[in-house]
């Protein structure tokens, strides 16, 4: 649960937006993990206009503290997002199949565990899960394949008009 709560989110996202800055000079990678995030949070709100499920009227096993985000799978948005989105972009740091693959499987472990242990321990309902994995993996494949569209023709337009050569 701590991995999927709101400050260790918050923490990590800034941390490596930070770090990517900084340390990797990334600039246009940056704009695409803003982007990415705060089209998660505009696509959920356009969600919650077309339906609405309240939280699991069981006996929750846990008490929750340190969740802000307390409506129907959002922790699960956010997390699927930023772990998603960090994966992406540290993949492109990665040079060896297998680093990339253990980091996809790393990645895919904590964000299933989080998923599992929302519904474990009675916060959320399944189907709000696996619909937040569903719309916001959409959501990252839309979003990168046309960064991945952007960046090739960014690129090979600045190859075309090098000077010097």
């Amino acid at each position: 649960m701590f991995l999927g709560s709101t400050p260790f989110i918050i923490t990590l996202s800034f941390g490596s937006l930070c770090l990517f800055y900084k340390i990797f000079k990334y600039r246009i990678e940056l704009i695409l993990f803003l982007g990415i995030i705060s089209g998660s949070f505009i696509l959920n709100k356009i969600q919650k206009m077309f339906y609405s499920i309240g939280r699991p009227d069981l006996h929750h096993l846990i008490k929750v503290s340190g969740y802000i985000l307390q409506h129907k799978g959002e922790h699960t948005l956010s997390l699927i997002i930023v772990y998603g989105i960090l994966s992406f972009l540290l993949c492109g740091l990665i040079s060896r199949l297998w680093g990339r693959f253990l980091l996809v499987c790393i990645t895919s472990v904590i964000v299933l565990a989080i998923g599992i242990s929302r519904i474990y321990f009675r916060l959320n309902y399944p189907t709000d899960i696996i619909g937040s994995y569903f719309t916001m993996g959409c959501w990252l494949v839309v979003a990168t394949y046309f960064y991945w569209r952007w960046k090739e023709r960014y690129v090979s337009k600045a190859e075309r008009y090098k000077c010097g050569d």
